[in-house]
């Protein structure tokens, strides 16, 4: 443990260090390096999830199986904050999908998969297949016209799994209609799908403790310009640049806690700004609260075009390519590549490094997955229950021969002799070490002192009108939400600036 002076907080914490084992235990403390956003991606990925959970027990009080449909209307048009509440816990959904679709990608790019990080990457991807059932499952449950026929489309499709597969599936959803308790009029997959829905979130949670566990272990990862190739990547082993450089300096944890808080409050404030701002599927008409997605009924559904949501769009890509046997082994050999993908970067590519320019296959392949999804996203969304035909796959394999074409020569012959060279140039090439000169300050003390003023009243202004607004109206609910998130985001720039960026400073 490394021993520092800090204040009374830090003193408490080392104290707790020497009972409970908290710095270099439970926490590792990371240098000042990482305390940039894109470091903390999964911060936001985890903020959602606890989010979700805690709108989602609180929807499930209202909700009830045997009357889908009714009972989310209930909740919406009568249940005080009920609207707010739906409209909460559907957006962060899409936040927390989209923010792990980022951190994925980021983590790609900067190469986090490599040695000794593969089983993290694993079980990353595992916890992204499990976001997607969750989702895939909750957005079923308000059982509204559009989403079931997605949903039992999807149902459809994934029974032509291979290797038993669509078996398994069938097993968990057929539903014998003679079954005791079921009830006419709503199919008795929905009970089903609601116990699954928390089963998977349970599944959420433990995989998500897995995953923080090896991060722990491994911490976070180098700069990708600062890791030569062959050269280790774990922060342990660069021990004279936490001793003598001065972006290595390990921080107090205290700095770590204030990064966690200020995510956190950041990312539910965003969540509430936007959920009042757009409430999800819900009309606003004078006082009156509306959900505008109609009911489920048969009859309906044999005009309705299937349509899933837009995270799985680029799954139903294929199955409007190809036929369904064929576009399930794509999707399967789609996921093979994504869970294998450090095993391919280190075996078949045989690359060295993390950074871009030092793995002009691996960034090649990626970039054309990342392309090829986006690209198959908007296909899919713009041609509802059309076929797209075989031309979908030869779009497809164009993409990744262009990239493969433009990317890996550029990288290999220009951007990689440069790298090379400068990492050659680097202070510590022969073990030397180099003190460098701490950053000057970028933010003058009158420019914070004017900053942390405006944040404290806006933050004081949105709190008052979030607390002092009557209820006379269910719609000024989204008026109030709006204050509320607006005040979290508020006080995580205050601690962002008083906090993450006043513990950086010497």
């Amino acid at each position: 443990m490394v021993t520092q002076k800090g204040s009374t907080l830090d003193r408490i914490l080392y104290w707790l260090d020497e009972r409970l084992g908290i710095y270099g235990h439970t926490l590792r403390q990371a240098p000042r390096y990482p305390y940039s956003i894109d470091y903390w991606l999964g911060g936001f990925v985890l903020a959602s999830l606890i989010f979700e959970i805690i709108t989602g027990a609180l929807t499930a009080l209202y909700y009830t199986p045997s009357d889908p449909y009714t009972s989310t209307t209930y909740l919406i048009s009568q249940v005080p904050y009920g609207a707010l509440l739906f409209s909460l816990h559907s957006w962060g959904a899409y936040v927390m999908i989209f923010a792990m679709l980022v951190h994925i990608t980021r983590n790609f790019i900067v190469g986090a998969y490599r040695p000794p990080r593969e089983f993290m990457w694993i079980v990353g991807t595992l916890l992204a297949g499990l976001t997607l059932t969750e989702a895939y499952l909750g957005y079923s449950l308000p059982y509204n016209l559009i989403s079931w026929v997605a949903t039992t489309t999807g149902l459809n499709l994934f029974g032509y799994m291979p290797f038993n597969l669509g078996y398994l599936i069938s097993l968990f959803t057929i539903v014998n209609p003679n079954q005791p308790g079921i009830m006419s009029g709503v199919d008795p997959l929905v009970q089903r799908f609601f116990v699954f829905h928390w089963i998977v979130g349970g599944l959420l949670v433990a995989v998500v403790g897995l995953h923080l566990y090896i991060f722990e272990k491994h911490g976070i990862t180098p700069p990708v310009s600062e890791v030569k190739p062959g050269a280790p990547e774990l922060i342990d082993e660069y021990q004279d640049k936490l001793k003598s450089d001065y972006r290595w300096e390990l921080q107090p944890l205290i700095r770590s806690i204030g990064m966690v808080v200020m995510i956190f409050l950041l990312t539910f404030g965003i969540i509430f700004f936007i959920a009042s701002m757009i409430p999800f599927d819900i009309s606003v008409s004078g006082t009156v609260l509306k959900y505008v997605k109609p009911e489920y009924n048969p009859i309906n559904a044999a005009q309705a075009p299937p349509l899933p949501d837009w995270y799985f769009l680029f799954i139903y890509f294929f199955y409007k390519a190809i036929d369904p046997s064929s576009a399930s082994i794509i999707f399967l050999g789609w996921v093979a590549v994504t869970v294998l993908f450090p095993f391919i970067d280190a075996y078949v590519f045989r690359h060295k490094a993390p950074h871009p320019g030092l793995r002009p296959a691996a960034v090649s392949l990626g970039t054309g997955f990342i392309i090829a999804f986006i690209v198959n996203t908007i296909w899919a969304e713009e041609t509802p229950g059309q076929e797209i035909g075989t031309i979908g796959l030869v779009v497809d394999a164009i993409i990744f021969i262009a990239c493969f074409a433009v990317l890996w020569p550029l990288l290999r012959y220009v951007v990689q002799p440069r790298v090379l060279a400068k990492m050659s140039s680097s202070p510590f090439r022969d073990g030397g070490i180099m003190t460098i000169k701490p950053e000057k300050r970028v933010l003058s003390g009158a420019l914070v002192l004017s900053m942390n003023l405006f944040i404290l009243g806006t933050l004081i202004y949105s709190l008052y009108q979030a607390l002092t607004i009557p209820m006379t109206s269910l719609a000024n609910q989204f008026i109030i939400g709006q204050y509320i998130g607006l005040s979290m985001i508020m006080f995580s720039l205050s601690i962002f600036l008083n906090v993450v960026i006043g513990y950086g400073k010497r």
